[in-house]
């Protein structure tokens, strides 16, 4: 197989919960690549942002393009921006007329996303919220023009108020919808965490929120050891 060049680095799959760096190289190898625009998007973060290594990587966005062209959703929130190489891979599955609602604090990056977004062709479908994203969420803002429950709400802001921001999605997601958090094992703390060993505040955090998750009764997950982990949860339907 011939060696990939230009590719910006990865993060090192640290800790015991991943994927060492040969396997996560031939998962991503015999995975459908990133579009061009996106390869474009994550070379501009890591050379012209401080902390490139929050950007999550091509393995993972294929993921998230692969869950959205799976459920095809209309309305989508995104808590946590960045450089909107996530965002632009959930609008990849959208509906018609389908749109991205995306929250961050930063708005020094917003020309990184008006550049690749517009080159992928999807401005249209992405609606920017600058803002906490406690307040944000407070505001009602994300339901003023369109009243809807959300069909997805993807969790990736500050670790400090992860619990909440989920216990906020689960009330604003549809039956059957979509819960996805990102950073749920904190490279491998979590299990530390769960021996005694580590008194984190985040890992511990992430912890007790992932026993939330699994004994929901509202609730279906799955928690999936991807580089830093992503809790994929689908709410249920009332019978």
């Amino acid at each position: 197989m011939a060696k990939r060049r230009g590719k910006p680095p990865r993060i090192p799959q640290l800790g015991n919960h991943g994927l060492d760096d040969a396997l996560h190289e031939y998962a991503t190898s015999w995975s459908s690549s990133e579009p061009q625009g996106l390869e474009a998007l994550r070379r501009a973060t890591w050379t012209q942002t401080v902390k490139p290594q929050m950007l999550c990587d091509e393995l993972q966005g294929r993921l998230l393009s692969m869950m959205s062209h799976m459920i095809r959703p209309e309305r989508v929130l995104e808590l946590g921006t960045f450089t909107g190489y996530a965002t632009a891979c959930w609008a990849e599955g959208l509906a018609d007329g389908g749109m991205v609602d995306t929250v961050d604090v930063n708005d020094e990056l917003h020309a990184i996303q008006d550049t690749y977004w517009e080159l992928l062709g999807i401005t249209n479908r992405i609606r920017r919220h600058v803002g906490k994203a406690l307040e944000v969420l407070e505001s009602e803002v994300l339901f003023e023009k369109d009243a809807r429950l959300f069909d997805v709400v993807f969790v990736d802001a500050d670790k400090e108020h992860q619990r909440t921001y989920v216990d906020w999605a689960i009330a604003h997601v549809r039956e059957g919808g979509w819960i996805v958090v990102d950073n749920v094992l904190w490279w491998g703390e979590v299990l530390r965490v769960m021996d005694g060993s580590s008194e984190d505040p985040y890992a511990t955090r992430i912890h007790e929120l992932n026993e939330c998750m699994k004994g929901h009764p509202d609730l279906d997950n799955v928690v999936l050891p991807l580089r830093d982990g992503l809790h994929v949860a689908r709410k249920k339907s009332r019978v």
